[in-house]
């Protein structure tokens, strides 16, 4: 991470994927963050986790022997091109991330979900049953589009 401090005490940091110091080349589009003082020890703590994190997949990438298309091969990658691997059946696909040792957070996630799923379904229920004027749950967005139900305002 490098930066430069602004005239109010307060730190603009670059933060990019790379050696420590300037920037690869091949990345000059760098996201510009401004950080409080406060801040800037966890954007610091931040970006040793997402280094780390990132050095772990590379190397399972690696011990994998896992093909890893580059930025140019992936935007030239056609969206109608059929997957050639197929997925296990019966394995957990998350619906949620909150990052590792996260146990409230999880629990909040999960149960925020549970909630989520017991509404749609009753919902859902009401819907087929013939009650066309039912409203979802916020965040129902595939019944909304296709056939255009009732979904309640986002929670202020």
């Amino acid at each position: 991470m490098a930066g430069s401090s602004g005239k109010s005490g307060v730190s603009v940091a670059w933060i990019f994927e790379g050696s420590e110091g300037e920037a690869p080349q091949s990345t000059r589009q760098l996201v510009a963050t401004t950080l409080s003082p406060r801040a800037r020890s966890s954007a610091g703590l931040i970006a040793k986790i997402v280094r780390s994190q990132v050095a772990e997949a590379r190397a399972e990438i690696k011990r994998k022997h896992f093909r890893v298309l580059g930025p140019v091969a992936a935007r030239n990658v056609s969206p109608s091109r059929r997957a050639t691997s197929w997925e296990t059946f019966g394995v957990v696909h998350p619906t949620f991330a909150t990052g590792p040792g996260r146990v409230v957070e999880r629990i909040a996630a999960a149960l925020e979900v549970m909630a989520f799923r017991q509404e749609y379904r009753a919902a859902w229920r009401r819907y087929r049953d013939g009650d066309k004027d039912v409203v979802f749950p916020y965040g129902t967005y595939l019944m909304r589009v296709r056939h255009r139900v009732n979904v309640a305002p986002a929670p202020s």
